[in-house]
């Protein structure tokens, strides 16, 4: 599929209507470059035109920072510029269960779906784009450790030195010291750092992990894509401050130029053409990673 690059949001074709949810992930609290407020303004004015009722929505996150919460997150939004649109955060206790993955009801129960994703690097996947849009952002809390349940670090005991660097490196508490490391990784969402810290190898992954994690995102953005069947789907690719980490992180550094907006309704065609423009402009990516993404993602959703 040849894809068109857009230089503004302004001249992307919008043309949904009835109930539409506009999936975009609103930042974390001190990033500056998740995707622009005029842009989501953009696309609720011309929904509205088109006679549609948008709302701006995301689902909660599996670590326990501001967006934790629907109340946490709802002031991130307004914090990050998301004030002047309606915006609606899924509650984890609704939800509208396919093939075994939980999509958040609000999103589910819409007529049509406007996927608004800014494209990034991730430490998992290589790249965060509409595939990771579906994947992780229109599912509930239990989905999303399911999803990344496979990469949660194994401990090797007999070669740990007790050297503490895992437990100072985990953002969300999951790792404690009593002679040697304890894990509860329960909310674990296996960003990895405490396996790059380590010194000795004593955290590592499971082999095999990081292709049954791949297949889970695979999955579970096919299973979203099932419950719009008949229904409307537009996909927006922003690639514009592409950072190295995704929007999750407060900051992180820019990896490539501008290149402007892409738009189609197949997410994994996008996202292939949103790579394909971002290696041809030298970004900073983990190509191996994404590469071995790709695959997979084409072999579950085609």
């Amino acid at each position: 599929m040849a894809f068109e690059v857009y230089g503004s949001i302004k001249e992307v074709p919008v043309d949904l209507r009835g109930r539409v949810a506009v999936k975009l992930h609103m930042g974390e609290t001190g990033n500056p470059n998740h995707v622009s407020p005029r842009d989501a303004e953009d696309v609720v004015k011309r929904i509205k035109k088109n006679g549609g009722s948008p709302f701006l929505t995301d689902t909660t996150t599996l670590y326990k920072k501001d967006r934790y919460t629907v109340e946490g997150y709802l002031r991130v939004a307004k914090s990050n510029g998301f004030g002047n649109s309606d915006v609606v955060i899924a509650d984890d206790s609704e939800y509208v269960a396919i093939d075994g993955y939980r999509v958040a009801k609000v999103i589910a129960e819409a007529d049509s779906l406007l996927l608004l994703t800014h494209v990034t690097g991730h430490r998992t996947t290589g790249i965060g784009a509409a595939i990771k849009n579906l994947a992780m952002g229109c599912v509930v809390k239990d989905t999303k450790r399911r999803i990344h349940a496979p990469m949660r670090p194994v401990y090797k005991s007999n070669a740990c030195i007790s050297c503490g660097a895992c437990v100072r490196v985990c953002p969300l508490g999951c790792l404690s010291m009593d002679g040697r490391v304890v894990l509860n990784l329960k909310d674990c969402p296996a960003c990895g750092r405490c396996i790059e810290s380590c010194p000795a190898g004593a955290m590592c992954i499971a082999p095999g992990s990081l292709e049954k994690s791949f297949r889970e995102f695979a999955l579970s953005a096919r299973a979203v894509m099932k419950l719009f069947r008949q229904k409307e789907v537009l996909c927006i690719n922003v690639l514009k401050n592409v950072t190295k980490y995704c929007d999750c992180s407060d900051r992180s550094p820019v990896v490539s130029k501008d290149i402007g907006y892409l738009a189609g309704k197949d997410p994994l065609e996008i996202d292939l053409e949103s790579a394909r423009l971002l290696k041809k402009a030298g970004a900073g990516i983990d190509w191996p990673t994404w590469e071995k993404f790709e695959n997979i993602a084409a072999a579950v959703m085609k």
